[in-house]
Order: structure tokens, then sequence, then C-alpha cells
């Protein structure tokens, strides 16, 4: 018998991901207004505040499950690129870019580093 999916608990790193990602946003917004930066440095904050939510996203779930860390760091990671990348699409016609690489290579990166980081913190020693 398949085990039951617990849809509260995914829908808490959803939401520590959007919340993550927004106030990343607002605060790279702000740094870009007051600093009268240009526009042109939007695409990698928004990138890095994607990541930043898919750290913390991963974290939060590896260190509740407390195994699989690359594994829920890959979930995290992939469902947030497609997610992107397919809302991307709407707007544009270039299907791949190059900053979608670049997209692709932080957040999987991250999401890995926050699912090993949640399944070693506190008690839960179990390496990878």
């Amino acid at each position: 018998m398949p085990k039951k999916i617990d849809y509260i608990f995914l829908l808490k790193v959803l939401i520590i991901e959007v919340l993550t990602t927004v106030v990343a946003m607002f605060v790279f917004a702000a740094a870009l207004y007051f600093l009268e930066g240009g526009y042109q440095f939007s695409p990698l904050f928004a990138t890095i505040s994607l990541g930043l939510g898919c750290f913390l996203a991963s974290l939060y779930a590896a260190g509740k499950v407390g195994k699989n860390g690359l594994l829920i760091g890959a979930i995290v990671g992939g469902a947030t690129f497609i997610i992107v990348t397919l809302a991307g699409l709407m707007g544009s016609k270039e299907i791949f870019t190059l900053n979608t690489l670049f997209r692709l290579i932080i957040l999987m990166l991250l999401s890995f580093i926050g699912g090993v980081i949640g399944v070693n913190k506190g008690q839960n020693q179990k390496y990878i």
C-alpha cells in the first residue's frame, strides 16, 4: 500500500519557498531602487531570489523527512525550474537561452545544498 501524501507538509514547503522568494525580490528591488542600479541586473537577482527560496524549502523539507537530501533537493529545484520556465514561455518565443541554463544550474545547486544541510542539521547526522 503506497504511503499517504501529506498535503499540509507540501503546502508548508511551497509557502516557505514563495515567501522567501518574494522577500528576496523585494530586498533586491529596493537595493536597485535606492542605489539607482540599472535593470540589467534584474534577471540575476530574480534567479538568486528563486535560488534562496529553493534553498530554504529544501532545507525545511529534508530536515523534516530526515533522509534523501539530494533527492528532495532535486525535486524542489526541478519543480521550481519547470514552473518558472513554463511561466516564462508564456511571454517569450525563445525556449531555452543561456539564462535558462544558468537558472537551472543555480536552482539545482542551491536546492542540493539545502537538502544536504537539512538532512545533516540537528540530531539527524545522515550525511547525504
